[in-house]
């Protein structure tokens, strides 16, 4: 038999741009990011939890920050009831259009903020402000702009932090390869 294309009306419906209303925060300590930019994410469900008890329950450190390995059971514990789940795709490192529409889906179609892992001394508004490469760094993507190519993210660190607006082709340059995102999808 001869294989059948099948139709899918997925991302069809999706706003060609949207931006969350978002309570934005600053990370309480140099190595809370990942906490700091979960406890966003997860108040996109309506969800109140401190950056002190996720970093607590990620097993975050001064010295390693925060394992995506044990950052993902904790804020699936806490969406999993609403018939969520978190993922970390490995897919839109360097890739603009699956990045667009990765964030998109989640925040067009879900209304959900997803959590972005990046190289933090690459961010356009950290250049020459970073010591080191590859520095890990966890922010949250809460709005989008297909028609003009751009994202807006919050960055929790204090410094240099808060809104900003870029580009997908430059954000999509430096996701981490090892996993992009905390890419969220209905169960």
């Amino acid at each position: 038999p001869t294989p059948t294309a099948t139709a899918t009306t997925k991302g069809l419906f999706t706003p060609l741009k949207y931006k969350l209303s978002l309570k934005g925060q600053r990370q309480q300590t140099n190595y809370f990011c990942v906490p700091a930019s979960s406890s966003m994410s997860l108040s996109t469900f309506g969800i109140s939890v401190s950056q002190s008890t996720l970093a607590k329950k990620m097993k975050t450190t001064a010295s390693a920050g925060t394992k995506g390995s044990n950052a993902l059971p904790v804020i699936n514990a806490y969406v999993k009831s609403r018939g969520y789940k978190y993922t970390s795709p490995t897919d839109a490192d360097g890739n603009a259009i699956v990045l667009m529409n990765r964030v998109s889906g989640n925040i067009g179609d879900l209304h959900r903020a997803p959590v972005l892992a990046v190289w933090m001394e690459k961010l356009p508004w950290n250049k020459g402000k970073i010591k080191g490469t590859k520095v890990g760094h966890a922010i949250i993507a809460y709005g989008y702009d297909k028609t003009a190519g751009t994202i807006t993210v919050y960055d929790p660190w204090k410094p240099t932090g808060g809104a900003h607006t870029i580009s997908a082709a430059t954000l999509a340059g430096i996701l981490q390869p090892a996993g992009n995102m905390y890419y969220l999808s209905k169960l």
